[in-house]
């Protein structure tokens, strides 16, 4: 079925019967607006557009990949900010001809996503569109600390701390535009493929590492650019041991196939969706702890300085100035 057979109205109530019933004590689809609890420390709140042909590819993701995604990348922001994700808002540009099913697998997906970081599916918007789908979610979460981690605040001394790997997703972007497509050929392409489709969101090393840093961030533009946010105010640089850059064996292999450094793709690749943080080294010891009690992969991989600029340190102490130009550019 067609959605312009189906109209605005039954695909709303479709989306609807996908989703799970909002918590006690909120309003959700159904009504003029959401409604959400006042919370204690306040609400944050993140907004992130997806458009056909910029973002996403048919060829390359299913729709049920795309709604999962499409919550991932949002409630890594809220979880980057030490925050839970509670309520989410989404917006669909879509076109008559669309197959209802597409939708539907959006929507499955999404709330598959939502379910897995217990937030709940509150309202939104449809419109007809002419050209692809364009898909916004937007998701509001509480801080999980007293107040929420902000990307200012790193100071000299403060140890860089990062989760996972570093690389991969852009590994995985690179085995699609050679035409591997998901699960790919063996365990190694498989594993950057979701690296790409479905990034995992740190939502436990957030809530661990809130309490503690002087700063924080997700990896969504490159870890330099990131890094870039840290240390625009102030005056304060940073360090990076390149030997300690978290990049598997799979995001290696590639690279070397690539005839690349596979720590450029850590260094400017972006899409990770991992945490960076700046952990003071009176608290460094604690988090070490946290994070292992909530079975998260972690390295750390260099330190704020009191001089400006971001430099790497190769394994034989020379340094290299790092660009924080070269992170994704939506307009470039």
């Amino acid at each position: 079925m067609r959605i312009r057979e189906l109209g605005e109205r039954g695909l709303i109530s479709r989306i609807h019967r996908l989703q799970s019933p909002p918590p006690m004590g909120f309003v959700g689809i159904g009504d003029d607006a959401a409604y959400l609890p006042s919370s204690k420390h306040g609400w944050l709140a993140t907004s992130d557009m997806l458009v056909e042909g910029r973002h996403f590819r048919w060829d390359w993701i299913e729709p049920e990949q795309l709604g999962e995604k499409a919550v991932a990348v949002n409630v890594s922001d809220i979880v980057a900010m030490g925050g839970i994700p509670r309520g989410c808002l989404t917006s669909l540009s879509v076109g008559g001809d669309v197959d209802v099913e597409v939708v539907e697998g959006i929507y499955r997906g999404m709330a598959r996503a939502l379910d897995r970081y217990g937030a709940t599916l509150l309202g939104g918007d449809t419109v007809g569109g002419r050209e692809g789908i364009v898909l916004d979610v937007t998701i509001l979460g509480e801080p999980g600390a007293d107040k929420p981690v902000l990307r200012r605040g790193s100071k000299p001394g403060d140890r860089l701390m990062v989760t996972g790997r570093l690389g991969a997703a852009y590994a995985g972007l690179l085995l699609l535009q050679h035409g591997v497509r998901w699960p790919g050929r063996n365990a190694a392409e498989r594993s950057l493929l979701t690296a790409q489709i479905a990034p995992q969101v740190r939502v436990e090393a957030g809530l661990a590492l809130a309490p503690l840093a002087h700063a924080m961030t997700d990896i969504s533009d490159g870890l330099v650019a990131e890094l870039a946010e840290f240390v625009r105010f102030g005056g304060i640089g940073a360090q990076v041991l390149e030997e300690r850059l978290p990049i598997d064996e799979a995001t290696r292999q590639l690279a070397e196939t690539e005839k690349s450094l596979a720590a450029e793709w850590a260094y400017y690749g972006g899409e990770d969706y991992e945490l960076l943080a700046a952990v003071p080294p009176s608290r460094l010891a604690e988090a070490r702890e946290r994070l292992d009690q909530a079975s998260v992969s972690y390295a750390e991989i260099g330190i704020i300085t009191d001089t400006p600029g971001i430099r790497g340190i190769l394994p034989d102490r020379e340094e290299r100035n790092l660009d924080a130009t070269r992170g994704y550019n939506h307009f470039a």
